[in-house]
């Protein structure tokens, strides 16, 4: 079962990375963020066999901090990111079922963030 968690998570950032390049920025949004959670889930599911049913990757982190014992590197990352972590909070909803706007700088860092949480994660 989690295995499919970390499948769906590249797949759907290869989606974002396929809005992107056609300048939706919206649903690059909703997509990196789909992304972002299932790699959060994957890695819980890796260290407990389970994880919180939560949209929150504010919440997911700080259950990662605890189960991985990678507290430093989780509060470094949620210190520099933590505006851009709630932009994806707010993708989830309003890039799903509202007129979301996102500029191309919120995005990129919204790569960067990801890119970071993955080498955290080991992915």
């Amino acid at each position: 079962m989690g295995e499919i968690l970390k499948e769906r998570g590249e797949k759907f950032l290869e989606a974002a990375n396929y809005f992107y390049q056609k300048g939706y920025y919206d649903i690059c949004t909703f997509n990196l963020e789909q992304a972002v959670q299932l790699f959060l889930k994957y890695s819980l599911w890796k260290i407990l066999g389970d994880f919180e049913k939560t949209h929150s990757i504010f919440n997911l982190l700080e259950d990662y901090k605890k189960a991985s014992k990678k507290e430093k590197e989780i509060d470094e990352l949620i210190k520099k990111y933590e505006e851009t972590i709630n932009d994806l909070e707010v993708a989830y909803i309003e890039a799903r079922y509202l007129p979301a706007s996102f500029t191309k700088n919120q995005i990129d860092k919204m790569f960067e963030f990801l890119n970071e949480l993955k080498d955290i994660l080991g992915l």
